[in-house]
Formats: C-alpha cells, structure tokens, sequence
C-alpha cells in the first residue's frame, strides 16, 4: 500500500472512528464506574470484536451478510438485545443495591466481564460489517496484495477505534467526576442511555 493511500485511509478513518455510538458509550459509562485502567478491557473488546469482522469481511463473508436481510436482523438483535439487558441491570442495580454502591471500586468487577461486554456490544453492531465491507474497498488496489493491505488497515482501524473509545471514557471520567459522589444517579444516567442506544438500533431497522 502506498503511503499516500495509507494517509487517506487514515484521515477517513479518523474522522469516521471519532463519531460517538454504542461502543464509546460503554466505554464512557465503564470509565465512570470503575475507572480508566479497567476501562482499557471494555476497548480492548470492542476492537478484538471489530478485527473479527474485519476479518470476515477480508474473506468475503461481508458481503453475504451485509445483503442476507435474515443475517443482518439476527446480528442487530443480538446487539439490541445486549444492550438492553445491560442498561435494565444497571438501572435495577443503582435502585436495589444503592448502599453498596457507594463503596464501588476499581476491584468491584473482573476485567474479563469488561472485556465481554465491550466485545458484545460491538459484536452485535452488523452495521459494523457493512460499513468495512463498502469502506475498506475505497483503498485497496486490486493489483496488489490483498492480505498486505488489510493487514495494514485492519490495525491502523483497530488503534484508531482504540484510541478515541479511551479518549471518550478519560473525557467522561475528568468531566463527570462528581457523578462518583452519587453512585446510584450515574447509573440510572448509564443505564437510561444504554437503552437509548438500543432504541437507536431498533429504530434504524
């Protein structure tokens, strides 16, 4: 890949990766919750989730689901699902274990259950593989190889993806703070928006 190609994916991708969903979201309300370095899982998650379907795109199965209306339902119902039960959880959790909130700490959770629900909720995003399946194609040269390329932009994506879900959760964290004064508030916030991101999905059916 030449670098000049490389500098337009990279400026696209940029711009693009920047804008806020789902995955960001989880990411903020994670940071809030158990603080940045926990939060390192939840993005860790996302992009071992976006580098699977990089993957399946690569392989040509992008195109197949991103034009099966059966396999594009499934995988968005899935990631409605998903996100619903995590924002209804935080909600009953802020309510029914309000006490024990306020002792809430950076150990209060295990960071593979960050790492799940960041893989998840990007899992259950198929807007995901067709946005690489039309996007990635803008910028390979079929003249070269094609595993080359994608082995290039499959991780310039990723780090990107990476970096603005941590830049969003260290915004969250410094901007809301004060939220952590008040557990059981930042919860039903978190969960209320978590079902809006839901919402967002079921209604772009």
């Amino acid at each position: 890949m030449h670098i000049e190609t490389w500098f337009a994916f990279f400026t696209a991708s940029f711009i693009l990766t920047m804008m806020p969903g789902p995955s960001i979201l989880l990411g903020m309300v994670h940071s809030m919750r158990y603080g940045i370095s926990k939060t390192l899982f939840t993005a860790l998650g996302d992009i071992s989730a976006n580098f699977i379907q990089m993957v399946i795109v690569a392989v040509g199965l992008g195109v197949l689901i991103s034009t099966s209306e059966q396999a594009f339902t499934l995988i968005k119902w899935f990631g409605i699902t998903t996100l619903l039960y995590m924002g209804i959880k935080m909600i009953f959790f802020s309510r029914s274990k309000q006490p024990q909130l306020q002792k809430l700490t950076d150990e209060a959770i295990p960071t593979y259950k960050l790492y799940w629900s960041g893989f998840l909720v990007a899992a259950g995003n198929p807007k995901a593989i067709v946005f690489f399946t039309a996007f990635f194609p803008q910028f390979i040269d079929p003249t070269q190889s094609l595993l080359s390329q994608m082995a290039i932009m499959c991780p310039t994506m990723a780090t990107l993806d990476f970096s603005w879900v941590m830049f969003y959760a260290l915004l969250a964290n410094k901007s809301l703070h004060f939220m952590k004064a008040h557990p059981q508030y930042m919860n039903r916030i978190g969960g209320t928006a978590l079902l809006g991101a839901a919402c967002v999905l079921w209604a772009t059916q």
